[in-house]
């Protein structure tokens, strides 16, 4: 079966200073999308230094100016697995200040003691209540550290009081140096626009900024199979949580095998679809692949405080232990399929989640355009694709167990 996928139009342009500029031109769309994207994130960070990535956003967005949105919110960063972005949605008339200030931010940004400390000291409270706070899509660092025990994925973006406290101007405008550079960031406009236009305005506002030598970093790949790790903790929550994940080869050996992604995107929506279908309680799956690694991940939360996190487990175990005894129904797969591919055309053509896609897709250095054969690779995916994908990674030398029990009363 063939299908003509619609995936928005994109162009590209490198300049001499190694800045990569992308555009997606969605004529629907009132205004522009940007996402500045900085190939920096918590896997850089040392020991010492942990949280500096995360704390020199907050100084850069807070000591800056940039331009405001038509809808009243300021520019933002989100902190990746594997970078950093700061996105904005502007006017159409606004882009050439927006670029003006996103340049500044790059080359000289404005950075004062005052501003660090608040920061620093914002950071330590609201850490406090997220290291109780759980849910099926928050994670506890506890957990995360199992998860990823030989790479970077473990390190707490957030840092530790400690870390923080060693921080001063001086470390934050070198780690500024060190990766806040052209050859070391990707420009993604999305929305009403013209790829010439932005491609003009980006040679107008970045094309002084020099190109930098980009000191070789030695990212660790996660181990494929760990062995398996089990942990329980407190945290705030009324009715238990249970936490199954598997590790999985990385995205770059997953985009070289179609049949692998696919069923694995099958089996994230079989999940999904599996807890939404769930009496009163609550659950999620996702698939996290990175650069260095990957994982599949399920968190189900207790219908009731008298449920265990052992009870969910088991349940867990029941549905994955069925997908590898027997392929699933030809229904249930075209469901699947259908939502899925529902959900890639949505995304294609909204200007606030297509810059997201294109980034993931740039630094797993496919083409842009090969958007279509992933969409195309999904319809191909047989119930045997998945029963072999369960058999090969839902093993216990994958798997990492946790349970979760609220701050009062005994684990069981």
């Amino acid at each position: 079966m063939q299908l003509k996928y619609p995936t928005t139009p994109t162009k590209e342009l490198t300049l001499d200073n190694g800045l990569k500029i992308i555009t997606g031109e969605i004529s629907q769309a009132t205004d522009a999308y940007i996402d500045l994207v900085y190939k920096v994130s918590r896997c850089n960070e040392l020991p010492e230094n942990a949280g500096i990535n995360i704390i020199l956003s907050s100084l850069l967005l807070n000591d800056n100016e940039y331009i405001p949105s038509p809808d009243g919110k300021e520019l933002t960063s989100f902190h990746l697995d594997d970078f950093t972005s700061y996105r904005q949605r502007v006017r159409l008339a606004d882009l050439d200040v927006a670029f003006s200030q996103l340049a500044t931010m790059m080359s000289a940004p404005k950075m004062t003691e005052a501003t660090l400390q608040k920061v620093i000291k914002r950071k330590n409270s609201h850490r406090a209540a997220r290291d109780i706070f759980i849910s099926n899509y928050l994670t506890p660092q506890e957990v995360t550290e199992l998860l990823y025990p030989f790479s970077g994925y473990s390190n707490n973006p957030d840092g530790t009081p400690t870390s923080l406290s060693r921080l001063d101007l001086d470390q934050l405008q070198q780690w500024h140096q060190r990766w806040y550079m052209p050859n070391n960031a990707t420009l993604i406009v999305v929305g009403n626009v013209s790829a010439d236009n932005i491609f003009s305005l980006a040679e107008q506002h970045f094309s002084a900024i020099p190109h930098k030598p980009l000191e070789d970093f030695k990212y660790d790949k996660e181990a494929a199979e760990p062995g398996k790790r089990h942990i329980e903790v407190r945290k705030d929550t009324k009715e238990p949580l249970a936490i199954m994940a598997f590790n999985l080869p990385d995205f770059d050996f997953l985009k070289d095998n179609p049949n692998a992604l696919g069923a694995l995107d099958i089996i994230v929506e079989l999940l999904n679809n599996y807890f939404r279908l769930m009496p009163g309680g609550s659950g999620a799956a996702r698939k996290i692949l990175n650069q260095n690694s990957g994982i599949f991940f399920l968190s189900v939360k207790a219908q009731s405080a008298d449920q265990t996190p052992s009870q969910l487990e088991s349940g867990l175990r029941t549905y994955l232990n069925e997908l590898k005894r027997n392929p699933i129904d030809a229904q249930s797969l075209e469901h699947a399929r259908e939502n899925i591919l529902t959900r890639w055309a949505g995304w294609e053509h909204n200007p606030s989640a297509l810059p997201y896609l294109l980034t993931t897709y740039h630094y797993a250095k496919l083409p842009l355009d090969s958007r279509a054969q992933r969409y195309q690779a999904l319809l191909n995916i047989t119930p045997m694709d998945i029963q072999n994908f369960a058999n090969t990674y839902f093993t216990e030398q994958r798997m990492t167990t946790a349970h979760i029990f609220p701050m009062a009363g005994s684990p069981e």
